[in-house]
């Protein structure tokens, strides 16, 4: 059987909101909110169709779901997910949809971030955003009929304007000024600081680190703070956002004492990074796959790598883009601003990242209408329960009990309004969820 495409045609699912045999569509998201605007596209666009969706933290344990539910969940790994955050899905005979959020990776990376394990190739569907990332999921093992290609859900966001602050908003929250250029340093080096302990968790997850990865991640870490101090010395009338990554290892904390903040230089990892994109003049990574969100943008996007790297590890965001190892060609580029002449590997691009129209979201919701087609297609199967409990049970007796805590403290949705958030899913309006998105 060949590997099933989600078209837009695709889309001709049921509008009546009360069809008893209706799929139910449960999106769940982490405790950063990366994936919470795509989710309200998906909402948005799930209630154009009179069809249910909910959207619920991912962490913890939330009970069983609605029957005949199809559940998306932004990653999955290996069994130790499955145990951890899926229990109760699977336990529902439910459909399992992987958005695989983390779809352009390292080489050293693959073994841990594509899905692995039995539960992986017989139980779950798997979103591709391109043929690329489709052709490793094969390889891994991978049956060619559960595997969806999408495109990136947060793609849709730069077509929703609505979603997403404007520059004058922005500028008002945090003090920068509007009349000037923004440039956006997305900042990855969170491998630069993990501890042994957890070296040692991801390589037991078949992540393989070595000396020289990381410590090459350090390296280009230092390199890049001097690059941005230096742009910050040579461009006074520019404003500079260093931005952090909410989610990771490396924290603001790290940069706080850097002298030239309160300058020209922001130290800045608030709301999506969709904001801060839309809004820059340029946007400078290392290796970030922030960078392809800027070119769906329109945003110039370049990299600066002062070390070789991607060639060695195998990366294909500086090959997409203009990648430059001299401070002084990124100099040449902001002073060409705002039309720098760039050129990228659209090809390259898109053999990770197919789609670009805007309707990401609804290639999603097309599984929804292949599980109204023939729900029991794809249905977890109960044979499948006892290694869901097995694994439940080994989280208990060792990082469960943290599951719990991280559901507590990060569910922030739980805390708005039922008509707040119905409002924000029909009108796509962030009214009412700036704490949410902060």
């Amino acid at each position: 059987m060949q590997t099933t495409d989600a078209p837009a045609a695709a889309l001709a699912v049921n509008p009546n909101a009360v069809n008893p045999n209706a799929v139910n569509a449960v999106l769940s998201w982490e405790h950063t909110h990366r994936e919470v605007l795509a989710a309200l596209i998906f909402q948005h666009e799930m209630g154009k169709r009179g069809l249910p969706s909910s959207l619920r933290q991912l962490s913890g344990n939330h009970g069983l779901l609605p029957p005949r539910s199809v559940y998306f969940t932004p990653f999955y790994y290996d069994d130790f997910d499955l145990g951890r955050y899926h229990f109760n899905a699977a336990a529902s005979s439910a459909w399992l949809v992987n958005l695989s959020y983390e779809q352009m990776h390292f080489r050293c990376g693959r073994s841990y971030l594509l899905p692995d394990g039995r539960f992986a190739r017989e139980q779950m569907l798997h979103c591709a955003w391109g043929e690329r990332y489709r052709h490793l999921l094969q390889a891994h093992g991978i049956p060619d009929e559960r595997i969806r290609l999408t495109g990136h859900p947060r793609f849709d966001i730069y077509d929703r304007p609505t979603l997403l602050f404007t520059r004058a908003q922005l500028a008002a929250q945090f003090g920068l000024d509007p009349d000037k250029p923004w440039i956006l340093v997305p900042y990855n080096f969170n491998l630069s600081y993990i501890t042994d302990r957890q070296r040692r968790g991801l390589e037991a997850r078949n992540y393989h680190l070595s000396d020289d990865f990381l410590q090459g991640v350090a390296d280009a870490r230092e390199a890049f703070t001097q690059m941005v101090r230096d742009i910050t010395d040579r461009f006074p009338d520019v404003e500079v956002i260093l931005r952090v990554h909410p989610a990771g290892y490396e924290s603001e904390t790290i940069y706080k004492d850097e002298p030239r903040l309160g300058r020209n230089l922001h130290l800045i990892s608030a709301f999506d990074i969709a904001n801060w994109i839309r809004a820059s003049a340029l946007v400078i990574v290392w290796n970030s796959t922030s960078a392809m969100e800027a070119l769906v943008a329109g945003v110039p996007a370049i990299s600066y790598e002062p070390f070789p790297f991607h060639a060695r590890f195998d990366y294909d965001v500086n090959r997409i883009l203009p990648t430059f190892d001299a401070v002084g060609d990124v100099m040449a580029v902001i002073d060409a601003l705002p039309n720098p002449a760039l050129t990228y590997d659209w090809p390259l691009f898109e053999s990770w990242y197919k789609y670009r129209d805007g309707n990401n979201v609804g290639r999603q919701i097309a599984i929804i209408a292949e599980a109204e087609a023939d729900f029991s297609r794809f249905v977890c199967r109960p044979d499948a329960k006892s290694r869901v409990k097995s694994g439940l049970q080994r989280v208990r007796d060792g990082l469960g009990r943290r599951s719990v805590a991280e559901a507590q403290g990060h569910d922030k949705l739980a805390g708005i309004a039922p008509d707040v958030m119905q409002r924000a899913i029909e009108t796509l309006s962030i009214d009412g969820l700036v704490e949410v998105l902060r």
